[in-house]
């Protein structure tokens, strides 16, 4: 489709802003190309060669400033980020349904599913792996379709092919620079992807060389022609009318006049909400131009409502410069390469001293070599006796030749092999880490020492991570606006619940979740958890020792926290353990359920045989005594035996009233025996759930340091 002359019109003013970018942020290109070449491939250059070979020296090297950025990332590689994503402030209470509290939990667990993915992918690797080495990196938004035969599309994040070949704003002061006005990525083509994709008109007027500021529109790589394709996002701003309604919510003001028209029309006899404030507004869109050297090839209205490449900033700083601010990025070995050429100059003036050490080990004179005993001089490893002639010859004695005299090897200077020593420690003091030299001396520490240095060092590098935490925050910005303009037909989406549990829930379907809210309602936070390996094991040995020191805590985490001691255990196959200790959770609560159950059953039927016996003993007291008393009322004797046998009717009455008391008493005492044989039971059944759960967490410490030991080996 062709593009309309007003966008034509504007390709030297984008290409223009392209070009300032590079030129400000030359420097930190410059850098970085350095730097990944100095760490990852060599740390001397064309003119350190040049030099070495001047002076014949060998030209070695002695990388040491690899080994610490890749134990940072194999540290790394073990973080997952944290995902909370929460209702926006200020939101109208209406608004807080169940309905949006459920999407914003669908939200935050498809987050944390769409980076566990990425993790496979070794996204946060590389890009830590960037920041590290190089002081920078960019991130990218994008969707596409899920395959070749789909009309669905997915949303991907991704990091660029080429962080150097990005710009953005030089006017943004966020450090992932969404708050620029634009942004760019150039696509590299060779001449010929690029004349079958747009023809062979724009390249004929291609110059195909570098500019002298160091960037061209189009070069000559070796023998093979380079056009670049630029992808210019731009925000474009519309102004808008809002409305604030009396139920709190806020609307685009035509949205809200269409709606009032449509309420109206179905004749609704209810009272609208009304309007209480209004204002203007600026509502936001990107733009996306394609564009190479000479020529406008697209352009398109994109569905982003933010910049959709994300800077991610390591540790840099701002300098003046003159009259103007500007940003310079710095790797974590920035300060090390000092100290790294050091150490490069030190080896190689010790590999120089090693080459040119003096084989020689004796000085004669000529002369002096008997004819027959040179093979002596020559081949001094085997043994021999060394002979010469102290005379000239036999006719002038007064002529006499100096003896052969033993050669003293000149000892290597020790300030050069300090110097290769100790520029390791000093390395380390540079970069911050300590955990390596605690190491050297591990037989006077103990492993609590150790672990705590290698956790200092980790905080050397916190600058880093937190650089990467803002870019991925944003990157999950992007997403969760794009996520209801993408997802808008029935379809399954992935998650990942709290628990490590992955699911996928179905959206978008008559029963389910719609995705239908507006990405303004949410606030989405990500932080990266404390779970390196060496943090995950001192938790472990703290949650270890608090369980022995305290039984009522050992039985408060064998009920609820055996998935935080799972959490910080390092073993293969720890998710399947994970879903096991669930089902043995739930089992041992469906066992202690059934037990009290049987016990209440036992309890009532001892309660029922209790009160019938108690009722027999009543029933038998009355009818002694009404036997009594008719026995008594039968007699013909006098009075006195009459009433003798009343008096002992109504005694025996009060004896059998004594024993019911008495009966109910020691049924009391039998129920406070069962509930008391009940509490002793549950205590020791406590006591050795106890004991098991400090007994498996014992043998997973264990298998956990063997596994380490192992690894270390």
């Amino acid at each position: 489709m062709e593009v309309a002359k007003k966008h034509k019109d504007r390709l030297d003013e984008l290409k223009k802003n392209v070009e300032q970018w590079n030129e400000y942020f030359k420097d930190n290109i410059l850098r970085y190309r350095e730097f990944i070449k100095f760490v990852f491939y060599e740390s001397l250059d064309e003119n350190d060669r040049a030099t070495l070979n001047e002076l014949g020296k060998p030209t070695l090297e002695f990388n040491i400033l690899e080994a610490y950025i890749s134990r940072l990332r194999g540290e790394f590689s073990r973080q997952q980020p944290t995902m909370q994503v929460r209702a926006a402030d200020g939101l109208p209470i209406s608004m807080l349904t169940p309905e949006f509290t459920r999407t914003i939990e669908l939200v935050e667990a498809h987050l944390r599913a769409l980076f566990f993915d990425a993790e496979n992918d070794k996204l946060q690797y590389n890009i830590y792996s960037d920041l590290l080495a190089g002081g920078f990196s960019v991130l990218e938004v994008y969707t596409n379709y899920i395959n070749d035969m789909s009309f669905e599309q997915n949303i991907y994040v991704d990091r660029v092919f080429d962080p150097t070949l990005t710009g953005f704003d030089p006017l943004a002061r966020e450090s992932h620079k969404g708050d620029g006005k634009f942004c760019f990525q150039i696509y590299p083509k060779t001449r010929e992807e690029f004349e079958a994709e747009y023809g062979t008109k724009l390249t004929s007027n291609m110059k195909y060389s570098k500019t002298i500021g160091g960037f061209g529109w189009s070069y000559k790589n070796e023998k093979q022609d380079i056009v670049l394709i630029c992808d210019y996002y731009e925000k474009q701003y519309k102004k808008q009318k809002i409305v604030k309604l009396t139920n709190g919510y806020t609307v685009n003001k035509d949205d809200y006049e269409k709606a009032i028209a449509q309420w109206e029309l179905d004749g609704i006899l209810e009272q609208p909400p009304l309007i209480i404030d209004e204002r203007t507004s600026y509502k936001e869109t990107i733009v996306r131009y394609r564009f190479c050297e000479n020529e406008m090839l697209d352009f398109s209205q994109t569905n982003y409502s933010k910049l959709p490449l994300v800077f991610v900033d390591g540790n840099s700083v701002m300098m003046s410069q003159g009259d103007t601010q500007q940003q310079v990025t710095r790797p974590y070995v920035y300060h090390a390469k000092g100290i790294q050429r050091l150490k490069n100059f030190a080896g190689q003036t010790l590999a120089n001293e090693l080459e040119n050490l003096v084989q020689h080990k004796f000085m004669v004179a000529i002369e002096s070599i008997p004819e027959d005993y040179k093979e002596a001089y020559q081949n001094i490893q085997k043994a021999d006796t060394l002979v010469y002639n102290h005379f000239l010859n036999k006719d002038m004695p007064e002529v006499t030749l100096p003896p052969p005299r033993e050669v003293q090897r000149t000892p290597i200077p020790p300030e050069v092999t300090n110097t290769f020593k100790l520029s390791d420690e000093m390395t380390q003091t540079i970069l911050g880490t300590y955990d390596s030299a605690l190491g050297t001396n591990a037989n006077q520490l103990s492993g609590v020492a150790i672990a705590n240095g290698a956790m200092m060092s980790n905080t050397a590098s916190v600058p880093y991570v937190v650089g990467y935490t803002k870019g991925l925050n944003r990157v999950a910005q992007i997403y969760v606006d794009l996520l209801p303009k993408y997802f808008r037909t029935p379809r399954s989406l992935p998650i990942l619940l709290p628990s490590g549990k992955r699911d996928y829930e179905i959206i978008n379907k008559p029963g389910h979740m719609y995705l239908n809210y507006d990405s303004k309602d949410m606030l989405v936070k990500v932080e990266t958890g404390v779970n390196f390996a060496i943090q995950k094991e001192v938790a472990l040995k703290t949650i270890i020792s608090m369980m022995q020191a305290s039984e009522s805590f050992a039985g408060f985490i064998n009920a609820k926290g055996m998935p935080f001691i799972l959490d910080n255990i390092e073993i293969r196959g720890i998710e399947e353990l994970k879903e096991k200790a669930v089902e043995y959770e739930a089992e041992m609560q469906q066992r202690q359920q059934q037990q009290q159950q049987q016990q209440q059953q036992i309890m009532q039927e001892t309660m029922q045989m209790q009160m019938q016996k108690t009722h027999a003993d009543v029933m038998l007291a009355q009818a002694n005594a009404q036997k009594a008393a008719k026995e008594a009322q039968g007699m013909s004797r006098n009075e006195i035996d009459a009433a003798r046998l009343q008096v002992d009717a109504q005694r025996y009455a009060s004896d059998a009233s004594i024993k019911e008391q008495q009966v109910e008493n020691s049924f009391i005492e039998t129920i406070s025996k069962v509930r008391n044989t009940q509490v002793d039971n549950e205590l020791e059944r406590e006591r050795l759930s106890a004991e098991n759960a400090r007994t498996q967490v014992d043998m997973l410490a264990t298998v956990a340091k063997l596994n380490k030991l192992k690894d270390r080996e």
